[in-house]
């Protein structure tokens, strides 16, 4: 129980770090090979380009769960706090809106690149699994915000108040 209490809370941040491990990692033998040896490995740089691609989409839900995405506050921190509340929620409400639509493009996407068999070009792995791994990171984003919304309806008045 603990282990899936630790993956829950640090899922996304094993993620991002085996991203950065293996971009680093890849860069740094790339950069030895080619100025030493006068060799260079010639799929490093699309692995790589897709390691930071994809850590794009896994910060999204990381941000969501640490509570640390980009807002404007300014208006809202005029409000009382039982208006801010409600504004929280429509925005939280509303951004899993958006992320259901996106997640829609996304399977588009993705059945398109799997009719025409659309692979990368050095290491010819199927575009579509890449794309999947993309959904995935937005369902795991809007699995965060119902988190958020789950917490936030659940707190008691006296646990507001004290982190307030």
């Amino acid at each position: 129980m603990k282990s899936i209490k630790w993956l829950e809370k640090n899922f996304e941040l094993v993620i991002l770090a085996a991203f950065l491990i293996i971009m680093s990692v890849l860069s740094f033998a790339n950069v030895i090979l080619r100025y030493c040896f006068h060799q260079a490995l010639s799929w490093s740089d699309e692995v790589s380009c897709y390691c930071l691609a994809l850590s794009a989409f896994f910060c999204l839900p990381c941000a969501i769960r640490m509570g640390s995405s980009i807002k404007v506050d300014t208006f809202t921190t005029m409000l009382p706090v039982k208006m801010q509340r409600i504004i929280e929620m429509v925005c939280n409400v509303g951004m899993i809106v958006f992320l259901v639509w996106l997640f829609k493009g996304t399977v588009i996407i993705i059945q398109n690149a799997a009719k025409i068999k659309q692979a990368s070009p050095a290491l010819q792995i199927p575009l579509s699994y890449l794309y999947g791994i993309m959904g995935f990171a937005v369902v795991l984003a809007i699995l965060r915000y119902i988190q958020v919304i789950v917490k936030s309806l659940t707190k008691k008045n006296g646990e507001r108040e004290e982190a307030e």
